[in-house]
């Protein structure tokens, strides 16, 4: 009752390599939500516009320059998050996503993110798999409140891939479309 690993401060993250895995180079699953008082809920005081979380203060956790490719489905995922940013990610080749976050609606203020992420659909290093897939750069979670900043995208022009898509998982029939698009 005194342990609740999901919302411990994360260590260090930085300069990992990811390839040719059977779905995913990094996958953040069952939630990471750091903050202040762990095992306590996250608060929000939306009268203090200073700090609306004052009172179990959230805990940034950083994923620094991960390089991912050749995933059979993404690059890098993250689901249910608080404050997460993954920054300067460089993912090519990956057959669903280089990026997708999928449910971020425990904050708001804009605080998940992807910060200055180089996405390349198709190298010239592909595979032939690929070459039958529609992927999308980064996905974009089922809600609000959330950023993509510098992105650079480079080789989305086959199929019907593209640079961004919407609304992570919803194409699941469980799935929530929560007004992200």
């Amino acid at each position: 009752m005194n342990i609740c690993p999901i919302n411990e401060k994360l260590g260090r993250f930085d300069d990992n390599v990811a390839h040719s895995n059977g779905r995913y180079g990094l996958r953040i699953f069952h939630g990471i939500l750091p903050r202040t008082y762990p095992c306590s809920p996250i608060t929000i005081d939306e009268t203090n516009t200073a700090d609306p979380y004052w009172q179990n203060p959230l805990i940034t956790a950083n994923f620094n320059r991960l390089t991912s490719w050749k995933n059979k489905r993404n690059g890098a995922i993250a689901e249910s998050v608080a404050d997460v940013r993954f920054n300067d990610f460089k993912v090519a080749d990956n057959i669903l996503a280089g990026i997708e976050f999928s449910i971020t609606g425990f904050v708001g203020d804009n605080l998940p993110s992807i910060n200055n992420p180089l996405v390349i659909g198709k190298s010239a290093n592909t595979e032939d798999l690929l070459d039958q897939a529609r992927p999308h750069g980064i996905i974009t979670p089922r809600k609000e409140n959330f950023v993509v900043d510098g992105a650079k995208f480079y080789n989305y022009n086959w199929n019907e891939a593209a640079a961004f898509g919407t609304c992570s998982h919803c194409f699941h029939p469980a799935a929530t479309d929560s007004g992200a698009r």
